[in-house]
């Protein structure tokens, strides 16, 4: 068992290891995701510094490192998200990630059946929780991929929208399945029923706590000015905890509450005399700015990242892997391309090259980084006492190649956008 002095220098190892990671992407094209999982596999199964089996120190901590993450970087991906930009892209992109998504599913379900009915046994309705449990990238990695490379803003906000939109699909199909093999007097409506509600009501729920924490920073701004980001922080923290104390997405809660917090706080009232300031001028906008919140954000944010994509390659284990599953893996990885690469032509006029060779359409062609949602899929079926054989590993394994995948790839044809002699175009809303 690590000491304390050890374990804190581990952290601020992490950290360094991050920043300079980050640092270095535009010279290596390469990703600090991967590197991260790869540290991450070192410290865990490789040379077995910490324990990850059952009743360990790492298997209790997951839940709270999982919350912590999904608090502190979807919130950032709504506070940095504009109304603007999301208003004009958000019927192109809805129609882009659940028809890819959907069809990811499907046909990743087909190959798992396919792959492994005879050898472990895997059932069609395991198969398809597997399947959509890896529909598309993960909304903690492609916040953190945006911020490195450079693309349009209307490309940028379709890939963040399509990862959390993608981590609400793939947690919510394979829950609704699950329900409906352990409850016998659970009928498919009622089960799908239940995840819609859960869905909708973390909206209201975040909508009405961004609201609500606006009210009261207006209400007591003198005193709360100097610890904005402090106390929005623990208001993240509240808003998550009432979300999944109610049977609520918690993500998509947290989601919300960005979104709302950073947009309707950030109106400023219009500069002219006559202007009599509207209810929300006057009672919802931050009474100070928001990028003093952003700034210390942002900070919080790369830490939480950096040690949350090492802990996943911590939890990986390779006790029950085979040739099939190996082979399944890449197959599945493959897959992701290629059903990229014939959704990509739907997103072609947010490219400043549209063609297919483009650094642009690389990289959604690439985009394909599994993360938060799958890994937290894996160990359902054990929480609802069914016992799918090497469904967890296989899991992760998918998870750790393409996160590979995605760095190889990002790595071969990144290019800077918009770089010199090649002018931004602008973007267009195809009709």
């Amino acid at each position: 068992m690590l000491g304390v002095n050890v374990l804190f220098m581990l952290f601020a190892g992490v950290a360094f290891l991050g920043f300079i990671l980050n640092a270095l992407f535009d010279k290596l094209k390469i990703a600090s995701v991967l590197p991260l999982m790869l540290i991450g596999l070192l410290i865990g199964p490789v040379f077995n510094l910490v324990g990850t089996g059952p009743g360990s120190a790492i298997a209790q901590l997951t839940p709270y490192v999982t919350a912590l993450a999904v608090s502190f970087i979807l919130f950032d991906v709504g506070l940095n998200m504009k109304f603007s930009h999301l208003k004009r892209v958000i019927a192109t992109a809805t129609k882009f990630t659940f028809g890819l998504e959907i069809a990811t599913g499907v046909v990743v379900s087909v190959a798992a059946f396919m792959a492994l009915h005879f050898t472990l046994g895997w059932s069609l309705i395991e198969s398809v929780i597997f399947g959509f449990a890896l529909a598309g990238p993960s909304a903690m990695i492609v916040p953190t991929l945006m911020k490195l490379v450079k693309v349009s803003d209307d490309m940028k906000t379709t890939l963040v929208y399509e990862s959390v939109a993608s981590d609400m699909l793939e947690l919510m199909v394979p829950i609704i399945l699950l329900q409906l093999m352990v409850s016998t007097g659970m009928t498919a409506t009622a089960a799908i029923g239940a995840v819609i509600w859960s869905i909708i009501g973390a909206g209201i729920v975040g909508f009405v706590s961004g609201i609500l924490w606006l009210l009261l920073l207006n209400r007591f701004h003198e005193a709360s000015q100097n610890y904005s980001w402090m106390l929005t922080i623990a208001m993240v923290l509240a808003t998550y905890s009432i979300a999944q104390l109610l049977g609520l997405a918690g993500a998509i809660t947290i989601f919300l509450f960005g979104l709302t917090f950073g947009n309707i706080g950030s109106i400023r009232p219009k500069s002219t005399i006559a202007h009599e300031p509207t209810f929300t001028e006057r009672y919802l906008a931050m009474p100070y700015d928001t990028d003093h919140v952003r700034e210390y954000q942002r900070e919080i944010v790369f830490f939480t990242s950096t040690f949350f994509f090492v802990y996943i390659g911590i939890l990986f284990e390779a006790s029950a892997l085979s040739t099939p599953i190996v082979v399944l893996a890449l197959l599945i990885t493959f897959i992701f391309i290629l059903m990229r690469v014939l959704f990509t032509p739907m997103l072609k006029s947010y490219m400043h090259n549209s063609s297919a060779s483009g650094p642009e359409s690389s990289m959604v062609h690439y985009n394909i980084a599994r993360g938060l949602s799958p890994a937290i899929v894996a160990t359902l079926p054990l929480a609802y006492g069914i016992a799918i054989p090497s469904f967890l590993d296989t899991m992760f394994l998918v998870i750790l190649i393409s996160n590979i995948a995605a760095t190889v790839g990002i790595f071969i044809s990144y290019k800077p956008a918009g770089q010199k002699g090649q002018p931004p175009k602008p973007s267009v809303t195809p009709a």
